[in-house]
């Protein structure tokens, strides 16, 4: 029997589709979609799935999202999430066949990105998708973090509703302004201050939730945090771990993290999984190398739909006018395109039939989309071809950021 790809169609398919989507990614004790998980997918035409008969064997989510691009516009983004496909069914193109439904679905409706976080790095380049965020976890000696200057802000504590009000608040103001930001869910707001739990259940009281106020009483940082108990050789060696930090600017950034570090009987603090690749605050302190990376990764990668609206959307650090090529095996975005770009760093982008002073594949235009990737730096691998000399070096004179763009929430 041929395995049927299409949009799930009822609460029954949606509860089988949840199933697999939790066995794929190792979560089966939360089997069953129930009522309070259908809530949070009402549109079923963004649900797809692989059939075997009735049996649910490959899962994909598309969420309807906003990303900030340079110049602080907002611009639909077709998140893509919750993609599995069943061990017994690998290697049939089940993958491949929902990324394609949904693409052309997205394209239909005029959204003029798709974006994801790539559990796999060598997954998602094959369907023109390119890294355009990367992202880093820091570590921080908590016995001697000493800045350089007085941190302005105050710290309270708050209870998770009211956390749960604050931060989400907070968050869309500083994603406004931040390059690469993607708007969050409702529901992973509620996961994570421990808000609308099933059959009632009360928030976590291991974990604990600050917020940061500046002179006015204006709330510019949040964090959330737990302790992890250790002693070594019969003296305190705890640790608190943040899975979640965002401020209005490094400074305020960096009072958190003194907060943080100034609990007794700490030594190490470890910050959030997706914070920034740059993390500007450490320049802040006495000493930089008491906070190191302990990882960092490509973090958000992006696909584009429709260059013509994607670069209209974002802003230009100088006047030019250059001709791309797209490549774009699947055609969405295939074609050359002029972009002028104006003296305020508006542009106007439109086909042509002009000869092309690069030449790119699609993914390499979702790398530099942002200013998160230089088209030098890809120019020197050779991933793009400059057929105007000096075309290249322009290319990345105009899409530059400044500061890299950072994404820090999961989707």
């Amino acid at each position: 029997m041929a395995i049927e790809v299409r949009n799930v169609a009822d609460d029954e398919e949606f509860n089988a589709w949840s199933d697999t989507m939790d066995i794929g990614f190792y979560v089966p004790q939360e089997r069953g979609g129930g009522p309070d998980r259908r809530a949070n997918h009402p549109d079923l035409s963004r649900v797809w799935a692989g059939f075997d008969g009735r049996q649910v064997v490959s899962t994909f989510l598309s969420i309807d999202l906003r990303v900030t691009v340079p110049g602080c516009a907002q611009l639909p983004l077709d998140g893509v999430s919750g993609v599995t496909v069943a061990t017994t069914h690998r290697r049939r193109g089940l993958a491949s066949r929902m990324m394609a439904a949904e693409l052309g679905r997205a394209k239909e409706r005029g959204d003029a990105l798709a974006g994801l976080v790539a559990a796999e790095y060598p997954i998602y380049g094959r369907f023109g998708y390119g890294p355009a965020t990367e992202s880093a976890q820091w570590t921080a000696d908590a016995r001697d973090l000493r800045f350089n200057r007085e941190l302005p802000g105050t710290i309270e504590l708050v209870d998770p509703a009211t956390a749960r009000r604050e931060a989400a608040a907070l968050y869309d103001r500083i994603r406004e302004r931040q390059v690469g930001a993607v708007s969050r869910e409702d529901r992973r707001w509620d996961r994570d201050t421990g808000q609308n739990l099933p059959g009632g259940a009360q928030p976590p009281k291991e974990v604990l939730h600050a917020l940061c106020r500046d002179e006015s009483g204006q709330i510019v940082g949040y964090t959330s945090y737990r302790f992890t108990e250790r002693w070594t050789n019969q003296r305190p060696d705890n640790e608190i771990l943040s899975p979640l930090l965002i401020a209005t600017d490094p400074f305020y950034e960096a009072r958190l993290w003194k907060h943080l570090a100034d609990h007794d009987w700490v030594t190490k603090v470890v910050g959030p999984e997706f914070d920034r690749v740059d993390a500007l605050w450490r320049d802040l302190l006495v000493d930089r190398r008491m906070v190191v990376p302990s990882s960092s990764w490509d973090f958000v990668w992006l696909r584009v739909l429709d260059p013509v609206a994607a670069l209209e959307a974002r802003t230009y650090a100088r006047a030019d006018r250059i001709v791309l090529r797209v490549v774009d095996k699947d055609g969405y975005a295939q074609g050359t395109y002029a972009l002028e770009v104006a003296e305020d760093g508006s542009a106007a982008c439109s086909p042509t039939l002009e000869s092309a002073d690069v030449t790119l594949p699609v993914e390499r235009l979702a790398s530099i989309y942002l200013g998160g990737y230089t088209a030098a730096r890809l120019g020197a691998l050779d991933l793009i071809e400059e057929h105007t000399q000096g075309a290249v070096a322009r290319l990345s004179t105009l899409f530059a950021t400044g500061i890299a763009p950072h994404n820090p929430m999961i989707f």
